[in-house]
């Protein structure tokens, strides 16, 4: 059930969905900002994610049912929610809500999302799949959008095309790495919450400062607990660079990446530089 005040976070996975919800949280002076970057309780509660799946943990879990997530919304001045759907179902435009979209150039997304689903020991979302094929299979997958949340280009593109709706924010890693400031400033007045005091805002961009959300991805006890056990191998919120990608892929794979972005983002007018690294 949309209310008045929702907003959705939305991203195609490994693009900054924890890094945005972590602003918000410290704009709206929530509990969850204090742990921005961990997969903590509180950050996890503050802003559910609808797609995963209710296991029936109550609040102690990843996914729960639409009658808990409208009881927390019940009476809260807004409601924060992460999705990594296209644009499509429940988050369509629906008068109420407000949507800001993360978007990442795509090499760096994959180099992202390679090491966390490495990390974790199982193959994104999808069954019957194993890590034979290495970096190369990977990609291989990705390209086909035999991954969590389909192709990367056909997510961007359904977003895309309503970047200039006044219920959409487009938000980029990339400016968040390059001007963190600037970009909380943008969420601020798309949010309506632009008459914060500058030692509001002063405080928000340290509370989720890359830094900071790295330390206490580390320092999470969860996270922490499944590393000593093997369950995990690596750590969720890792380095966030920019041009990481540009020296795992073989000539073959960027012209691929290339060929998509032609017939997928160039027509919407998706800039190059948003999409693949020079």
């Amino acid at each position: 059930l949309h209310r008045e005040g929702d907003v959705w976070v939305v991203s195609y996975v490994k693009s900054g969905t924890t890094w945005t919800i972590g602003i918000l949280a410290a704009l709206w002076k929530h509990p969850a900002a204090d742990y921005a970057g961990s997969l903590q309780k509180v950050t996890r509660n503050f802003c559910p994610q609808p797609e995963l799946p209710d296991l029936g943990w109550g609040d102690d879990g990843f996914g729960h049912s639409i009658r808990e997530l409208n009881d927390w919304s019940e009476g809260a001045p807004h409601q924060c929610f992460k999705s990594h759907w296209p644009s499509k179902d429940h988050v369509v435009s629906n008068g109420k809500s407000k949507f800001i979209y993360v978007m990442r150039n795509a090499q760096d997304q994959m180099i992202s999302m390679w090491n966390q689903v490495y990390g974790m020991g199982f193959h994104y979302g999808t069954e019957n799949m194993t890590f034979e094929g290495g970096w190369d299979g990977f990609v291989e997958d990705w390209m086909n959008g035999d991954v969590e949340n389909g192709q990367y280009f056909d997510h961007v593109a359904s977003w895309y095309s309503r970047k200039d709706d006044p219920d959409v924010l487009f938000v980029r890693f990339e400016d968040l790495k390059r001007d963190a400031l600037d970009v909380i400033l943008q969420i601020s007045n798309f949010l309506g919450t632009e008459f914060l005091s500058p030692e509001h805002i002063q405080n928000v961009t340290e509370l989720t400062s890359f830094e900071k959300m790295r330390q206490a991805d580390e320092q999470d006890f969860g996270l922490r607990f499944m590393r000593w056990l093997g369950v995990i191998r690596r750590t969720h919120v890792r380095k966030g660079e920019v041009g990481s990608g540009k020296l795992m892929f073989s000539t073959k794979q960027l012209a691929a990446l290339e060929l998509e972005y032609e017939k997928k983002l160039k027509t919407l007018g998706v800039p190059r530089d948003w999409v693949l690294l020079d």
